[in-house]
């Protein structure tokens, strides 16, 4: 046996070869007489091996679908040319008859075995062939054409199979193009006919085992209907309709849906199958019901137009079996099935005892079928076949939708979905055609089936008793995500009968015990789940401020606030309450007594003392988005209590008190809420100065004994994560106080950044730590003002010395321009020592992406070049900022004067080179905006630089800028004066050009070295002069002018 292992080892990687080798790349013209002979041999040697193979039992299963994938391939390549009969000779060496043999031997169930691994080759190789992985850069040109030439050899072949030969083809009465053979006569008629035998074989033969002793091997043989049901399923796609629609053919599925098997079955059921009562797995019978399923789904599921898609539905009498399988009765239906199925069983509805994988199929394919029939039942409402099946689907949906599986529940939501959609769009269709489903009652056909399905889906909304609420756990997760469907078509529900909702949630909470907190979990989670999506559904928007406009909803509010549901066991409960409170806190502006007992029950052990970490963590969120919501008015008489409270949480130690961790990450809620309470209820400002004192005292305090720790420096990970949340708090805190805090209060705040500067001088190196400083600092810029002005080169040394991330790129950008933006020119000295060691490092950064090309010159990836840009850009925002806020004279102050051309040519590069609009208009205002400030004429000289400086500027706007936009404009074919974006390019250039003529150098200066030199006289590379171009420069008279001569310009030599 290990002899033969290895030589079946040896012959799969030499079978393997083969099938990389170039006799199966179609395209290559060279050798290709003797590819063909190759592959001759080859499919000699494989039927060889076929027809002589004693026991086809004992081949690997991995050895037979590669000798399968090979003989496909080969009929790729060789079918009708070199290779007529492809089928008939693979049967023939396999000794297989084109009608399976009931009594067929274990012998030849492999040898059919091994055809059905033929035909998935085929459908594999053929058909449906997978992407080749290999896209590697040397190959991928060579790879395309080859696939190209295969995907029309792969066509060729198909169409064959289905008996197309080109010209010889024509279309029918029905405009669809007939083959030039009998349809029955085509090789893949041939092979839906052989599957359909094999299945039919399988299923008679099963159902005729009444001893003991044929059980195995009729089991076998319901086996091999698997899988050949599973490759007739990838047939359905693609052959003629005709042949998906055979009667035989839909008869037999629906037969093999009808047989799966029951969960509770005995020893041994009724067609002899042996079933253990507690199987989990499914039984042969009922994976052949689900494949069954999928290929009836696969018909459905064929594109066509509504017309002829309904004519389809109602031969499959999918509708009207399911119905029949499940014993479900619908009024004026009198469907007909069919004697040959009439035994099926497939129960449907709850406490079905039919294994949940047939039962699971049946949900996919009625989804799929009730799709394509209310598309067309819409446009033909009067149709009466058409209103039966809706009936019936309308049944079996509710009865899927029912069931207690969400794999089964779940599948048919998409149907549920469209039902609700159809019932908003066509409701007279539906209470027209519908109008025997009337209960009596006097509502509407509409109104009944929207009930039925809230009825359902409050009931499936239920958790199970044994859930535990573990998002992390999977199965979990997947309940968790089934609800969330649940729950917008019962917010699409609200949207439609608001009012239904309103009632039936009424009856739902009066159904409860006095005493909420004694209601079983589940009954009143879902229950809450009502209330709390019951806003998400209204219309208009905010749909929590419409429904209160109900009396009825404010009055189940405020009922709900005033019961002792805050006091129920389950922590999931407990948030859902306070979710709702946050959601509808309109009625806690006008309730004060409320608040007041939601505050204690948020502040203590039902909120965030309480002993699970999840609660604590969630009522940090949810007490700061109810400060938010219900605004500091209503707030201000509780703040005391709120503050202390929050005190206690932040710092037990100083109280002395035991209580319950806060994570870090939820603390910085706390941290906000009460930097909101203290800043902006209106307090005095001594009582803000002793509050904000007592809550950042103690937190200072701790960031300074973090600091003398000896091992702060050497474990960078774990202290920079601990003091970076230390920073982001004081961040939070000041968010109370965004506009104009008292003078007191500032000196607090600069007391913090000054901890904070120690803080980053000390971790420099920790990327945590350069963020959450970049955050405080853009929040003191607003908070202390022009205070934190001195201190800014302080922080940017350190910031700029470990700058070597995209995120310091942008973090440091974003400093510098807040900085231009609020203060201008006095932001000057702040930044000018940061100017050059930024650009430097933004330079750095972008250059650590460069080395992506080859010696070859390949163009790097199109997403490596966005992210090079992308870092760039940041120095060109912090030029333009600086230029349009007046901070200019950084440019030539004494520190960066030097590198004052380099900054110019890559603000240059930046407006005519960067394959980037956006960017190039950037930075030609850059040049707009410093051409106004240094060229002014006007009495004041604070923004116009030393002379020698001026001068080299508008020599190089002139000499390089000027010309380098001419180029880019005029010169190249990328430019599109239509495109928006570069529309805006040249309206800054022009604007540019209007304030050059216009600056002290004089309009002189501009028409001898622009429009003369430029313009009117060409180039000395020998490009043309422009004569009426320069002369509509003369007689310009704004920015907007030169713009459309611009735009004139570019068009004339477009066409030219």
């Amino acid at each position: 046996m290990e002899v033969m292992a290895q030589y079946d080892a040896i012959a799969f990687y030499a079978l393997t070869t083969l099938q990389r080798s170039p006799i199966f790349t179609t395209g290559i013209n060279d050798n290709n007489n003797a590819f063909s002979l190759l592959r001759d041999q080859l499919r000699s040697i494989l039927l060889a091996t076929l027809f002589h193979t004693p026991n086809l039992r004992v081949m690997p299963q991995f050895f037979a679908t590669k000798i399968a994938v090979l003989l496909a391939l080969v009929m790729r390549e060789d079918y009708r040319t070199h290779w007529p009969y492809p089928l008939r000779d693979v049967m023939e060496a396999l000794q297989c008859s084109t009608v399976p043999d009931c009594s067929a031997s274990v012998d030849n169930m492999a040898h059919m075995g091994m055809y059905i691994s033929f035909l998935d080759a085929i459908s594999d190789e053929i058909v449906y062939p997978a992407a080749d992985a290999d896209d590697s850069n040397s190959i991928v040109k060579t790879k395309l054409a080859q696939s190209t030439t295969e995907r029309k050899r792969r066509e060729q072949v198909k169409d064959a199979l289905r008996g197309f030969s080109g010209t010889e083809s024509e279309n029918n009465d029905d405009g669809v193009l007939e083959p030039s053979v009998p349809l029955e006569q085509t090789d893949v008629a041939q092979i839906v006919g052989w599957l359909l035998n094999l299945i039919t074989t399988a299923m008679q033969q099963t159902n005729g085992t009444n001893s003991l002793d044929m059980v195995a091997s009729s089991q076998k043989m319901l086996g091999l209907a698997v899988r050949a049901a599973a490759t007739l399923h990838r047939y359905m796609s693609w052959v003629d309709i005709r042949l998906a629609t055979n009667r035989n053919l839909i008869l037999m599925l629906l037969n093999g849906l009808g047989g799966s098997s029951s969960s509770s079955s005995s020893s041994c059921g009724g067609n002899g199958e042996i079933v253990s009562s507690d199987d989990e797995e499914p039984t042969v019978n009922t994976q052949l019901a689900v494949q069954c399923a999928k290929c009836l789904q696969e018909i459905v599921d064929r594109g066509m137009d509504e017309q002829r898609k309904l004519t389809l539905l109602t031969e499959l009498f999918i509708f009207d079996t399911l119905c029949w399988f499940s014993r479900i009765e619908v009024s004026g239906s009198g469907a007909i099935v069919d004697c040959r199925i009439q035994s099926g069983i497939l129960d449907l509805r709850a406490n079905s005892t039919t294994q949940v994988e047939a039962v699971a199929a049946a949900a996919e394919l009625i989804n799929s079928a009730g799709l394509a029939l209310i598309q067309g039942w819409e446009i033909e409402p009067s149709s009466l076949s058409a209103t039966v099946q809706m009936k019936q689907c309308l049944e079996l949906v509710l009865a899927c939708l029912a069931y207690d599986c969400i794999d089964v529940s779940g599948a048919v939501v998409d149907l549920i979905s469209r039902i609700l959609v159809s019932i908003e769009k066509k409701e007279a269709c539906w209470n027209n055609a519908f109008g025997d489903l009337m209960n009596g009652s006097g509502d509407t056909v509409c109104d009944n089936v929207l009930s039925r399905i809230l009825l359902i889906l409050h009931l499936r909304m239920k958790y199970p008793v044994d859930f535990e609420f573990d998002y992390e756990d999977e199965e979990e997760s997947e309940e968790e995500v089934y609800r969330a469907s649940l729950r917008k078509l019962y917010q699409r529900i609200v949207r439609l009968r608001p009012q239904i909702v309103l009632c039936y949630m009424g009856q739902c909470l009066s159904s409860f015990p006095q005493s909420l907190a004694q209601c079983p979990t589940s009954e009143i989670e879902v229950a809450l789940r009502l209330i709390y999506h019951y806003g998400e559904g209204r219309r208009p928007t905010p749909g929590a401020k419409a429904a209160l406009i109900d009396d009825p909803f404010r009055q189940i509010i405020i009922a709900l606030h005033r019961s002792d549901v805050s006091s129920h066991p389950h922590r999931e409960v407990l948030l859902l309450y306070y979710d709702i409170c946050v959601r509808y806190s309109a009625i806690l502006k006008e309730s004060p007594e409320i608040l007041t007992i939601l505050l204690g029950s948020m502040l203590s052990n039902r909120g965030l003392q309480h002993p699970h970490t999840r609660v604590r963590c969630r009522c940090c969120y949810q007490l700061l988005r109810l400060i938010k919501t219900v605004g500091v008015a209503a707030m201000r008489p509780h703040i005391k209590a709120v503050v202390d409270s929050i005190q206690v949480l932040l710092f037990p130690a100083l109280q002395q008190v035991e209580t319950p961790s806060i994570p870090a990450e939820e603390a910085l809620y706390l941290f906000e809420a009460t930097g909101i309470l203290l800043g902006t209820s209106g307090l005095e400002t001594d009582i803000q100065v002793k509050c904000i004192t007592a809550v950042l005292t103690p937190h200072i305090r701790s960031i300074e004994q973090t600091l003398e720790n000896p091992d702060v420096i050497r474990d960078v990970e774990t202290f920079g994560e601990q003091l970076s949340m230390s920073i982001s708090a004081i961040a939070q805190l000041s968010k109370g106080w965004q506009k104009f805090p008292p003078p007191e209060v500032q000196t607090v705040l600069v007391a913090a950044v000054n901890i904070c500067l120690n803080v980053l001088v000390t971790l420099p190196s920790s990327s945590l730590v350069r963020n959450r400083t970049a955050v405080l600092l853009q929040r003191m810029i607003l908070c202390i003002g022009r205070q934190i002005l001195p201190v800014m080169p302080s922080f940017f040394a350190p910031m700029l010395s470990y700058c070597i991330l995209e995120e310091d790129i942008l973090d440091i950008s974003q400093l510098i321009n807040q900085l231009c933006i609020k203060f201008k020119e006095e932001a000057a000295e702040a930044i000018d020592s940061a100017i050059l060691p930024f650009l430097q490092k933004v330079l750095t950064v972008q250059g650590n992406g460069r080395d992506m090309g080859d010696d070859n010159g390949v163009t790097p990836p199109p997403h490596l070049i966005t992210e090079q840009l992308s870092i760039r850009k940041q120095a060109f925002s912090t030029l333009q900022h600086i230029a349009a806020h007046n901070v200019s004279k950084v440019l030539y102050s004494q520190t960066n004067v030097s590198s004052m051309g380099d900054v110019l040519k890559l603000m240059s590069d930046g407006a005519s080179t960067v394959p980037d609009p956006t960017m190039n208009k950037t930075c030609t205002q850059f040049f707009g905006a410093l051409i106004q400030q240094w060229g002014c004429i006007s009495d004041s000289q604070s923004h116009v630089p030393p002379i020698q400086v001026s001068n080299a500027f508008f020599d190089f706007v002139y000499d390089v800028f000027v010309p380098g936009m001419f180029s880019t404009i005029i010169a190249t074919t990328t430019f599109n004066v239509n495109d928006a974006i570069h529309r805006r390019v040249l309206a800054e250039f022009g604007v540019a050009l209007w304030l050059l003529m216009q600056s002290r150098r004089g309009n002189t200066e501009f028409q001898s070295r622009v429009v003369e030199l430029r313009i009117r006289d060409g180039d000395e590379g020998g490009r043309k002069g422009y004569p009426d171009i320069a002369s509509a420069f003369h007689n310009a008279k704004s920015g907007k002018d030169i713009e459309l001569i611009l735009k004139s310009w570019k068009e004339s030599t477009t066409h030219s």
